[in-house]
């Protein structure tokens, strides 16, 4: 009995935060989606991604470009040389020189340009990389909000429970204190038992409700006590499988990153052996000397000229690095091919769930009818006096596994369909 009147006490406080609340801000599920993509450290993460990719670009950009660099020192020797001075001096005591000197690359073996489509390519992987993060996110999101209205309808079905096995207690009370019988004292003793279990149920659904509020709240950092709303009923795509597949290869975002994963790949390969041919820039500058004592080769000079660089023996290294390059590259294609099939068996598993669970739902749905309607008839009949205690206990408890059931596999359905989206890659672009 203690358990049963700690369990009540618990619903009707619970029940108490829910009026208390009715007036306060309430949240729908895209507000926690909301949440949960401005505070996530894995969406923050991501995002910063795209902004070092978009600085390699930068980077990139800038090896395209002339190059100013200049140099100044000066330098003090212990004596001149010849030592005894002369016009034809060329070691004075004390010497400064500056100049500027202008590079700008005339050829590069592509390795330049390849580098630069390498940052874009590279950019538009930490986007699709950005876009899949958040999708995982909202995924993780609907399952948690759907796992808090789960919870909230399994504390209230328990308490309806509670509150039928404590009403039966009290007609089983009345009729053993009328006819004390050992068959009635019976059934007394098993309808005390049978509202301690039901207590038990609703101290076990409040404790699931508490965790499922504080998943919530660590994936949204929304307060743990926000009330959450039901929000629509989820739409699931009309197309079939064979279209589900394909939509899946043309939107989903880790596929189009593991494409453009290739195509860096292949760029590289590029990239690797231009390192290696022969380089061309343009030069030109200016150089100031001055020296104490004067030395005649003291004044500015303009120069200008090409500069070839020719790698003539090197080892072997262009082979070796080029043969690297080439293996990333199949590598890249082998991840591309598992990843494809790997997203068909995908959007086939979720497919297949979403139907399973539907099928699930109406039968659980006739279920919980038929189990309401008994559950009715014999507690009509008991008060009759035309059923027995034992046809209330089994009535009551068909009725409420049927409660739960309906519950669980009604929001099951809603997270199957969020799970098929996501499979396609369009969670949360349905409507766009």
């Amino acid at each position: 009995m203690k358990i049963a009147q700690i369990a009540t006490g618990l619903l009707i406080a619970a029940l108490g935060v829910t009026t208390a609340f009715c007036d306060e801000k309430q949240y729908a599920l895209q507000d926690a989606y909301a949440a949960a993509l401005a505070t996530s450290e894995n969406i923050k993460i991501a995002e910063e991604g795209v902004v070092q990719a978009d600085s390699r670009i930068d980077q990139a950009r800038t090896y395209l470009l002339p190059r100013l660099t200049g140099n100044a020192g000066n330098t003090w020797y212990n004596k001149t040389l010849p030592p005894e001075g002369g016009a034809f001096l060329f070691q004075p005591r004390d010497q400064f020189q500056a100049g500027l000197v202008l590079t700008q690359p005339l050829y590069t073996g592509g390795r330049t340009l390849a580098a630069f489509r390498t940052a874009r390519t590279l950019l538009e992987m930490s986007r699709k990389q950005l876009t899949t993060a958040q999708q995982d996110m909202l995924l993780n999101v609907a399952a948690a909000y759907f796992e808090v209205l789960k919870a909230q309808k399994l504390l209230e079905v328990s308490g309806d429970s509670l509150s039928r096995m404590e009403q039966y207690k009290k007609v089983t009370e009345r009729v053993a204190s009328t006819r004390r019988t050992k068959a009635n004292i019976s059934d007394l003793l098993r309808a005390k038992t049978l509202v301690s279990q039901a207590a038990i149920s609703v101290v076990s659904a409040r404790d699931r409700l508490r965790i499922a509020r504080r998943m919530l709240s660590m994936l949204t950092r929304l307060p743990e006590d926000a009330i959450v709303v039901e929000p629509p009923a989820q739409a699931q795509p009309a197309e079939n499988l064979e279209r589900l597949k394909a939509l899946a290869l043309e939107y989903r975002d880790d596929f189009a990153g593991a494409r453009l994963n290739r195509k860096a790949a292949e760029q590289n390969i590029t990239l690797v052996r231009g390192s290696h041919y022969p380089q061309v820039s343009a030069e030109g500058g200016v150089r100031y000397q001055d020296s104490r004592p004067a030395m005649i080769t003291d004044e500015t000079v303009y120069y200008g000229g090409i500069r070839l660089l020719v790698p003539i023996f090197e080892g072997g290294l262009m082979k070796a690095e080029v043969a690297e390059a080439r293996s990333k590259l199949r590598q890249a294609e082998y991840a591309t091919e598992l990843l494809r099939r790997n997203i068909d068996t995908e959007v086939y598993e979720m497919s297949v769930n979403l139907e399973t669970v539907t099928s699930v739902l109406e039968s659980t749905r006739l279920q919980y009818a038929d189990a309401k309607e008994n559950f009715e008839t014999v507690t009509y009949l008991f008060g009759e006096g035309l059923a027995s205690s034992l046809m209330v206990i089994d009535a009551q408890q068909a009725l409420f596994l049927a409660e739960r059931e309906l519950v669980n596999v009604t929001y099951e359905r809603q997270v199957a369909i969020l799970r098929l989206w996501k499979s396609i890659g369009l969670l949360g672009k349905e409507t766009q």
